[in-house]
């Protein structure tokens, strides 16, 4: 029942009326006098209060009485605890006198409703702050409603520290739309995906973009997903993937360094035995057998090659892009130090690789590609050395 199907009374038939509806309505019911004194409790009064009828008629009303107007006010029950109610108050005619009947509407389950209300948008508003993504929620138009901690901050650092562009109440898709720079040409496409994602044309809709500071590269993911709920909406993720694309650059460029390094592994051993005895000079003491490693034979011998190798790759290496630069005498030099001892295909790419692994520990991938590079120089130009030294029984 709505205050406003209560009807003004004016004579003893509308009193009786009037008390007929009050004792089954719901909301609590008092009729006070002129001079402020209550005349008529309901049931439903006197369960607000926490007092019998007979308690409360005759006695003053003592809270201000306003009329045609609704106001939330606090009221000591019996008990002395506090009940929150709606009051409101209309003018009456009441056994033939000016009169006031006060209406008042327990606001419990409507406040317990509200704190609920209030408590689930604080603990979701608590979740999306928790998270690291970038969130914005959108509403059936596209316009921003809700944004996150992350999202505020990304924009306080990248030059909207007011929100003023990407802020709630900014539509999502002119934003967008008005965006420059290299990546403009996919806009078109990106604001349509959103859009079939908010019509239900799409389950999701992804890209993965470049948005680089001036001091570092970055990459990120954004994502766009329907709001689940009574409203139509979207929700829009922008996730930092920067260190997953550095990752999977990296674990490419060291399988392609493999790839390489067992390709040119096969190259070498391609040219044959080096350490063959028809090949070898005469006159010259054999320091290995045919068949034995130098890494077995004389690990502190092999050691000590391998030292001189990565030496020599270090120093191609740091002088990389300088055209001035003649490694042959060096090489040389090497290709006789080893072609004394016999070296045979397998020490030399033992050797070669070896000293890759001890250059390329904790660098960077780019230098671990200069290292591959120069080395597959290094190690054909000594293997050539090596060819003609066992060819020819020197080095020329």
């Amino acid at each position: 029942m709505e205050y406003a199907d209560l009807p003004l009374v004016p004579s003893v038939e509308s009193d009786a009326q009037l008390q007929t509806i009050a004792n089954t309505s719901t909301d609590g019911m008092l009729i006070v006098d002129a001079d402020g004194r209550v005349r008529f409790v309901n049931p439903a009064a006197e369960g607000l209060l926490r007092r019998r009828a007979s308690d409360l008629i005759g006695q003053i009303f003592g809270l201000p009485i306003i009329i045609s107007e609704a106001v939330e006010i606090n009221l000591i029950q019996a008990d002395g605890k506090l009940l929150a109610t709606e009051m409101r108050t209309v003018a009456i005619v009441w056994e033939g006198a000016p009169a006031q009947m006060i209406l008042l509407r327990d606001l419990t389950d409507q406040r317990r409703a509200q704190e609920a209300v209030r408590d689930a948008e604080g603990f979701s508003r608590a979740i999306l702050n928790s998270l690291t993504h970038h969130i914005a929620v959108l509403d059936d138009a596209g316009t921003i409603i809700l944004v996150n901690d992350a999202w505020h901050q990304f924009a306080m650092e990248n030059g909207d520290p007011q929100l003023t562009a990407t802020g709630v109440g900014m539509n999502y898709f002119a934003v967008c739309s008005t965006s420059s720079g290299a990546n403009a040409q996919e806009v078109p496409a990106v604001v349509q995906g959103m859009r079939r994602v908010l019509h239900g044309d799409l389950p999701a809709f992804e890209l993965d973009y470049p948005c680089h500071s001036p001091d570092e590269e970055r990459w990120f993911q954004m994502r766009a997903v329907p709001l689940h709920g009574p409203r139509r909406g979207m929700v829009i993720s922008h996730t930092d993937i920067t260190d997953q694309r550095r990752n999977a650059q990296a674990a490419a460029e060291s399988a392609a360094l493999r790839a390489q390094l067992l390709a040119r592994e096969r190259e070498i051993v391609a040219l044959g035995a080096l350490s063959s005895t028809e090949r070898r000079p005469s006159g010259v003491a054999q320091t290995l057998r045919s068949e034995e490693a130098l890494r077995t034979a004389n690990p502190t011998l092999f050691r000590e090659y391998v030292g001189r190798y990565a030496d020599l790759l270090e120093s191609l290496v740091d002088e990389r892009g300088f055209e001035a630069r003649n490694t042959d005498a060096t090489v040389r030099t090497l290709a006789s130090s080893l072609g004394n001892l016999f070296i045979s295909a397998r020490d030399v790419v033992e050797i070669h690789l070896a000293a890759l692994r001890s250059r390329s520990v904790g660098v960077a991938p780019s230098r671990q590609q200069a290292y591959l590079e120069e080395g597959r120089v290094l190690l054909l130009q000594l293997m050539g050395f090596l060819v003609a030294y066992y060819r020819d029984g020197l080095v020329a």
